[in-house]
């Protein structure tokens, strides 16, 4: 991993939803549970700091405190749950990453922000983030778009983008209006004024429960090769619909000689 690049994880927690609308799983204590299991895999299988914001006042840091006092983790929870339910989940995730960005030593420090939603475990993070680290210049990873949205469960994105281009948008998020998070990543993306984009080069591997429609999420398997031959392309696709930002010549050719150099091992 470059030197130059600070990555965090920042994992964004609700245990108590309330009424809140578009949200199927509300148990507490199996949304607790999640929780739990998903932060213990990140402490285990990551060698990254970490950021666990929660807006409900839930707190069970204690049992974690060995990897709070090594500065491994850090645990920020605050009453961020009082919102107008009508704007939704989404909202409600927005504030609860501008709370960490706020307040997280972690994150003041850093250069690129890993968002997971905190309930999900992305099986293959480390090497989503080793793909990273590897761009020749500060690069944003999704999920693909799709029909005018960004599957926000996972991304990476320079912390500059988060702060200033995504964050600055949040108040236009609204469930009730039909103006998702995820709408509102995609018109970020569009707008930005820096910063390459490139979709992931292999499918996040996540595991974990929908909490707006309460299915079980599986991942598909895909070739490799083929999937960041395909990604690769979308890339230039995408590239002539952004508005301020076009992606260097030079970086253009490079990402076609990388194509060519896919497709012969397809």
């Amino acid at each position: 991993m470059r030197a130059d690049r600070k990555y965090v994880i920042l994992l964004t927690a609700c245990v108590n939803p309330g009424a809140m609308p578009f949200t199927a799983l509300v148990d507490t204590s199996e949304r607790l549970r999640q929780y739990r299991e998903a932060l213990d895999f990140y402490l285990h299988h990551t060698s990254l700091p970490i950021v666990f914001c929660e807006n409900t006042l839930c707190d069970f840091s204690g049992d974690y405190r060995c990897y709070l006092d090594e500065g491994r983790l850090e645990y920020i929870t605050f009453d961020g749950n009082t919102f107008d339910k009508s704007k939704g989940k989404g909202y409600g995730e927005a504030m609860i990453m501008e709370e960490a960005l706020n307040r997280s030593l972690f994150l003041a420090e850093c250069s690129f922000v890993v968002k997971v939603t905190g309930r999900l475990i992305v099986r293959n993070i480390a090497m989503l983030i080793r793909d990273n680290s590897r761009m020749l210049t500060p690069t944003i990873q999704t999920f693909y778009p799709n029909k005018g949205m960004i599957d926000s469960r996972v991304f990476i994105a320079p912390k500059e983008f988060v702060a200033v281009d995504f964050l600055m948008e949040k108040e236009r998020i609204n469930d009730s209006c039909g103006v998702f998070f995820e709408h509102v990543l995609y018109e970020t993306l569009l707008a930005r004024c820096s910063y390459i984009y490139i979709p992931f080069l292999k499918v996040p591997v996540i595991e974990g429960i929908s909490g707006s429609k309460g299915n079980r999420y599986k991942t598909k398997e895909a070739n490799n090769n083929r999937f960041a031959f395909d990604m690769l392309g979308n890339a230039l696709i995408m590239d002539k619909q952004m508005r301020s930002y076009r992606m260097p010549i030079a970086l253009k050719a490079l990402l076609f000689l990388a194509r060519c150099f896919l497709f012969l091992r397809k």
